[in-house]
């Protein structure tokens, strides 16, 4: 849950989106990226580490501009991409089926990956690698895929209306937002769950009218995206992780020199890395979400037990429907099982956090 960051904004906001060609100053290479987020969420905050890497790496040859907070949410963006309007994007692995792609599933089976350690080996190494290769070809190599990377571990989020997502039996027929993904659709519904997906920036409405009763969330969504004032309560419990995928526009690629191109891939086999040292050094925004108002809700073990039984279903379901799924899900497994006991879990703030049903 620790996120070793501050939240001050970060990177450069120029995202009047307008089409160009890719020279830059003196010469130099012009690339713009786009994501969802805020720059000060952990997805920019790993997007100016590669940004800084790809300047420092090219001497100022390539010059990459951020745009955050890229409108219409994760499936316009990847279009974007994919269509040349805009070079390069972090775009959430979930919403690339999308189009058709479910190379990424496996990453958020519900339960399966549950810990940083576990999600650094996957993304990192041949796995995560194999899933970019898979991406590619699904859509029709129109981009190419540099890493992936971690944008926090996802817990239940609820409004003070609907109390604690801590039980089989809070979450039975729970309105809970999700982004537009047929993975998580598949894993909340196994939960008992009705997912309702919404675009990010309609997501502070819908919890604020009632239209959902909370969402799967990361500390640093809750905080960047202040939900900490439209909801309340935060379930100790991790479901999956919520990674990205940092691609680039073939035809924007290919225009580049072999050199320039070699600089982009170094500069990306950092990025898993670096993206989950975010996450794993001490943090204040637990105690800062405890000031806004959010409780911490401790789940009982037996609720726990019942919750990831429950969602098996749904890893069962999306690996009949895909064996690839199915093989990702089985190597992933195999590393789970070798490392042993997790690392002991941040103390959170105790006056902000209780026990569940």
């Amino acid at each position: 849950m620790a996120i070793a960051v501050g939240l001050a904004a970060c990177g450069d906001d120029d995202d009047d989106g307008d089409s160009g060609d890719t020279t830059g100053g003196d010469g130099a290479v012009a690339l713009r990226l786009g994501y969802v987020t805020p720059a000060a969420h952990p997805y920019g905050i790993a997007v100016d580490s590669f940004v800084a890497e790809v300047t420092e790496m090219s001497g100022g040859e390539i010059e990459i501009t951020t745009l955050p907070s890229y409108q219409g949410g994760d499936v316009p963006l990847l279009a974007d991409v994919k269509g040349g309007a805009v070079e390069m994007a972090t775009v959430s692995t979930a919403t690339f089926d999308s189009q058709g792609v479910r190379s990424f599933d496996a990453l958020q089976a519900p339960f399966l990956i549950d810990r940083y350690d576990l999600e650094r080996e996957v993304i990192s190494g041949d796995i995560g690698r194999a899933m970019l290769d898979s991406m590619e070809e699904g859509l029709d190599n129109d981009v190419v895929g540099l890493a992936i990377h971690e944008g926090g571990l996802r817990k239940p989020l609820a409004t003070a209306d609907k109390g604690p997502l801590d039980s089989l039996e809070a979450f039975d027929g729970a309105k809970l937002r999700s982004v537009e993904s047929a993975v998580l659709a598949t894993g909340l519904e196994a939960l008992g769950a009705d997912p309702t997906p919404i675009p990010i920036p309609d997501v502070y409405g819908a919890l604020q009218n009632g239209t959902v009763d909370g969402m799967e969330a990361n500390l640093g969504l809750i905080q960047t995206f202040q939900f900490f004032e439209v909801s309340r309560f935060v379930s100790n419990i991790n479901f999956w992780p919520f990674p990205t995928a940092l691609v680039i526009n073939s035809d924007a690629y290919d225009q580049l020199s072999e050199e320039h191109q070699q600089v982009l891939q170094d500069a990306a086999a950092n990025v898993p890395g670096a993206s989950i040292d975010i996450f794993t050094g001490p943090s204040e925004l637990p105690q800062t979400l405890c000031d806004e108002g959010i409780r911490f809700v401790n789940i009982s073990e037996e609720n726990r037990a019942a919750l990831v039984e429950a969602g098996q279903s749904a890893v069962t379901e999306l690996t009949e429907a895909n064996p690839e799924t199915g093989e990702f899900v089985e190597q992933i497994q195999e590393i789970k099982d070798g490392l042993g006991d997790p690392p002991e879990a941040a103390e959170l703030p105790a006056e902000c956090t209780v026990d569940g049903s």
